[in-house]
């Protein structure tokens, strides 16, 4: 298989841009409904990330299949297509799992410095630039972390084991995005999407077989809406940092948790302590900086 020239590929930064922009929008709708489901319908999270697996493969194969772009058996058998699946089936069961107890809002900021480790990975894995103001963002958005996690002196005891999960999701998450930076070098975006939806379906179908029939039309037609604002988001965002770079690509991310917060407080009054939001502000910031720190400079 021949070897697509990434220099090419990076100086297409507008249509990375409208990749990323619908990603940002996709979810949050994801989100957003994950919470409704998870905290008024008492779905289950593996049933959610059921649909979401399920849903993402089928829609895979219908359009990417007929025009010979999806390569399903490579999930098995390129270690680097595994390891995208496992951890991004690992990294979205954090995420999933998190959602309703931790609110909307919390478990997608823990998430997002995503980004912090991302930039972090990427500097040692592609040679990417780690300059002194992305160390200075990663330290803010450190900071923040602390804050919004409860890890502040004198208030350790309210970082619980579902933090704990939402962090270690989003270091998982951080190294599915600097494989998936590898990976668009030889393979397509289906292959590379698929490969998370056929390990998800395999750790969470088991876990959720038992739920099913206890599922009604509203719940059916909401785990699917989810599914597919997920699956849009994902393949959009693989797309982007096609033509993106890890640090440019995770910028237009940024939006999310701040959509997601905001939204989550207005429609789910989701509590947020004044520590709490200067520490989601301080991640938020934080991670802009690690992200965009020297981009500039590059392109």
């Amino acid at each position: 298989m021949s070897t697509p020239d990434t220099t090419k590929l990076l100086l297409d930064p507008r249509r990375g841009a409208k990749a990323m922009l619908l990603s940002l929008t996709c979810f949050s709708g994801n989100a957003l409904l994950l919470k409704d489901l998870a905290s008024h319908r008492n779905v289950d999270p593996w049933m959610s990330l059921t649909f979401r697996a399920a849903v993402g493969l089928v829609l895979t194969i219908i359009f990417f299949a007929p025009a010979g772009t999806l390569r399903l058996r490579r999930s098995f058998q390129s270690w680097l297509l595994a390891s995208r699946g496992v951890l991004g089936a690992l990294g979205t069961a954090a995420y999933y799992t998190t959602i309703g107890p931790l609110g909307a809002g919390k478990a997608t900021l823990i998430g997002n410095t995503w980004a912090i480790f991302a930039a972090i990975m990427a500097a040692f894995v592609l040679h990417e630039r780690l300059g002194l103001l992305k160390l200075a963002g990663i330290l803010l958005a450190l900071t923040g972390l602390s804050l919004l996690t409860g890890l502040a002196p004198g208030t350790m005891a309210q970082f619980g084991k579902h933090e704990m999960i939402a962090l270690i999701g989003a270091v998982m998450a951080a190294a599915v995005v600097v494989v998936i930076r590898q990976l668009t070098r030889t393979e397509t975006s289906a292959t590379i999407f698929s490969s998370q939806c056929i390990y998800a379906l395999l750790l969470a179908l088991p876990l959720a077989m038992g739920g099913f029939g206890a599922l009604n039309t509203m719940d059916v037609v909401l785990l699917t809406a989810a599914a597919l604002c997920a699956s849009v988001g994902q393949l959009a965002m693989t797309e982007g940092f096609r033509f993106l770079s890890v640090a440019a690509g995770g910028a237009f991310q940024m939006t999310v948790p701040l959509v997601i917060s905001l939204s989550s407080i207005a429609l789910f009054a989701e509590p947020f302590s004044v520590a709490q939001a200067i520490g989601g502000v301080l991640v938020l910031w934080g991670s802009y900086h690690t992200v965009v720190g020297g981009f500039s400079k590059k392109v």
